[in-house]
């Protein structure tokens, strides 16, 4: 991780301060149902202390980047909503200035269309919704990312947005109809749900009728169903991949 001189990244050149490093990990909330799921089985396997800021309660972004790691969760707002939802004009700078940094950022559905358009790409509602067990398609970078390379052939994926690259990243894994993940420096990107158990789901359903599951034609009580069946392969197949990123902190 890069803590002082000089770091550059395209038309990017900053001086570093000389700071010490905190051990712990960030943890960015946006809405109710939108947590960390299996990522936190993670983090307590990998006995890795963390810090929640809840966003959408209020708690505010905090005044430092010094963290060992930060996780951008998912949530049911738009990455281009700051009218509405203040906190995401301040949380796409922060997410910025951590990238400058060289701090290692995993953004999740969400976190990730944040990513995209804090780094200069953009954020925008996708002309369908995309949702269920779906493959992903590995590019060349892809397969050679050291933590994508893990991802299962089915992922989780739910989203009413999509998002354009930023300048400068490497597409990592997509569907047949939208990205799904990029690299950019220190920043992991990606738009299906790793931290995604059936639990989750059907707090979704609870929620909000899982709007984007109905409307892109997929039974929610069966998605459910399938994810029960196999949700322990699901579930270590996401502590792979969180661990995965976990140790590159």
């Amino acid at each position: 991780m890069i803590r002082s001189g000089w770091f550059e990244h395209s038309s990017w050149r900053y001086r570093l301060p000389m700071t010490a490093s905190d051990h712990r990990v960030l943890v960015l909330h946006h809405s109710e149902g939108a947590d960390q799921g299996w990522l936190e089985d993670a983090f307590e396997e990998a006995r890795i202390d963390r810090v929640m800021i809840r966003l959408g309660s209020g708690e505010e972004i905090p005044g430092t980047t010094n963290w060992r790691g930060v996780v951008s969760l998912g949530g049911v707002m738009g990455a281009y909503e700051e009218d509405t939802y203040p906190f995401l004009s301040a949380e796409k700078q922060f997410l910025a200035e951590l990238v400058r940094e060289g701090v290692p950022v995993l953004g999740i559905c969400l976190g990730c269309q944040l990513l995209a358009d804090a780094l200069g790409g953009r954020a925008y509602q996708s002309p369908a919704p995309e949702a269920g067990l779906l493959s992903m398609t590995m590019t060349d970078a892809g397969r050679d990312d050291p933590v994508i390379r893990v991802v299962p052939d089915r992922v989780l994926v739910s989203h009413g947005d999509t998002f354009d690259l930023p300048p400068g990243a490497e597409l990592l894994a997509h569907t047949d109809q939208y990205r799904h993940a990029f690299r950019l420096g220190s920043a992991l990107a990606v738009q299906f749900h790793p931290e995604a158990g059936p639990a989750m789901v059907e707090g979704w359903l609870r929620l909000s009728g899982g709007r984007n599951i109905a409307k892109a034609g997929v039974d929610p009580e069966a998605l459910v169903a399938e994810m029960r069946a196999g949700e322990d392969l699901m579930k270590e197949q996401a502590l792979r991949f969180f661990a995965t990123w976990l140790a590159t902190l």
